[in-house]
């Protein structure tokens, strides 16, 4: 199994240690991730405290925007090059705060959400599957939702088989309840949803997973 893929499973294990098995289809990528995207600027720097909380991260593809101080919660490059990265930053107040970047590495990002810590908070869902489940990220700015999503679904069903998971990680982007677009990670090293780090740098609810549609 690579590396890559045992990070994965390991992401998912919250959900996926009562039910055997784990893996999701793989919606297209033809669409741009950012529908509603603002100039961005230099990241906000990280804290001293954090790297005191956490060990520092080799700086690596799936580091994506993060620090190298700085917890990755989520992170992975799109087929269009561009970058998707969720950190954890903290105030000088202490508030940790899950920071969603986009964009391309070694520009201003397009869209930074919160700016600040402290300020805004993204939501942190997940939902159990048949042999897996599904870990999100989301936030709103007007209408427009994105969710950054880990997900793990079992395709193999036959007694006594492997399960067979299928594993993808992405954005969606929904307009109102539509969705806009779908967006899967196309390099090879991803940082999946972190169940530990999402739990503190995001405000937890269930209730909020998002299922486009709904």
């Amino acid at each position: 199994m690579s590396r890559t893929k045992s990070r994965r499973l390991a992401a998912a294990l919250p959900i996926c240690f009562l039910i055997a098995g784990c893996g999701a289809p793989a919606p297209s990528d033809q669409a741009e991730a950012s529908v509603d995207t603002v100039a961005g600027g230099a990241v906000s720097p990280p804290s001293s405290s954090t790297e005191a909380s956490h060990a520092v991260i080799k700086k690596t593809a799936a580091t994506g925007w993060c620090s190298t101080n700085e917890p990755v919660i989520f992170s992975c490059q799109l087929k269009n090059r561009k970058t998707i990265s969720v950190c954890g930053i903290e105030s000088g107040e202490g508030a940790k705060t899950a920071q969603y970047r986009f964009g391309i590495l070694g520009q201003p990002p397009e869209l930074r959400w919160p700016e600040a810590a402290g300020k805004n908070r993204l939501t942190f869902a997940s939902a159990p599957y048949s042999g897996g489940g599904e870990a999100q990220l989301s936030f709103s700015r007007g209408d427009v939702t994105y969710v950054v999503y880990s997900r793990i679904v079992r395709t193999n069903f036959t007694p006594g088989e492997p399960n067979d998971p299928a594993i993808s990680d992405g954005i969606m982007v929904l307009k109102g309840q539509a969705l806009a677009t779908d967006l899967i990670c196309s390099d090879s090293d991803v940082a999946p949803v972190d169940y530990e780090l999402a739990s503190e740098y995001a405000d937890q609810s269930d209730a909020a997973f998002v299922i486009p549609g709904e």
